[in-house]
């Protein structure tokens, strides 16, 4: 019986340990998730939490009552909020630039990822499992055209021969495309 469906067999259902065993290759991890916060964005942020931190210090005390300019009191009030905000927008520029960056790279990387993911769950597909003899093997052109049939592989090394036999080309196993 194929190993998809030895999976869902209700009939004979597998014990725990050949069951997980015999699951499909886990396909990868999205790009986004891989992507992280810049570092360089969250100096910027800090710097900003920790100036605005001391301006709200500041003037939790009050205006200095001994100066009466208000260019220096607009100065004293203003300019440290300026310098905040700008610092929290420059580390939003940072941060939205790299992470468009690392985005794309990862997309990319993601891509040649699920290539080969795909390859692997093909071959999975493939595979049947001698329930008697406790052995998963590939009869002859299940995985392509022309491929021969594989010796019998325990259950243990199931997992191990998948991606092993995905890996080589000219094993029969057709190129999959990454989807764009």
């Amino acid at each position: 019986m194929s190993v998809p469906h030895a999976l869902t067999d209700q009939g004979h259902p597998l014990g725990p340990a050949e069951h997980s065993l015999l699951l499909p290759p886990p396909p990868p991890p999205s790009a986004r998730a891989a992507v992280a916060r810049s570092k360089p964005a969250i100096a910027l942020y800090a710097g900003a939490a920790l100036l605005t931190v001391g301006w709200a210090q500041t003037m939790s005390r009050g205006l200095p009552a001994d100066v009466s300019d208000p260019g220096y009191l607009v100065g004293y009030v203003v300019v440290p909020v300026i310098i905040a905000v700008t610092m929290a927008l420059a580390g939003l520029v940072v941060q939205l630039a790299t992470r468009q960056r690392r985005v794309r790279a990862a997309e990319d990387a993601a891509g040649a990822q699920h290539a080969v993911w795909q390859r692997r769950h093909l071959v999975w597909q493939a595979g049947w499992l001698c329930r008697r003899c406790r052995v998963a093997f590939f009869p002859k052109g299940a995985i392509g055209p022309d491929s021969p049939a594989s010796p019998a592989v325990a259950v243990a090394q199931l997992p191990t021969w998948v991606t092993a036999t995905a890996a080589e080309p000219a094993f029969g196993v057709p190129e999959p495309t990454a989807p764009r």
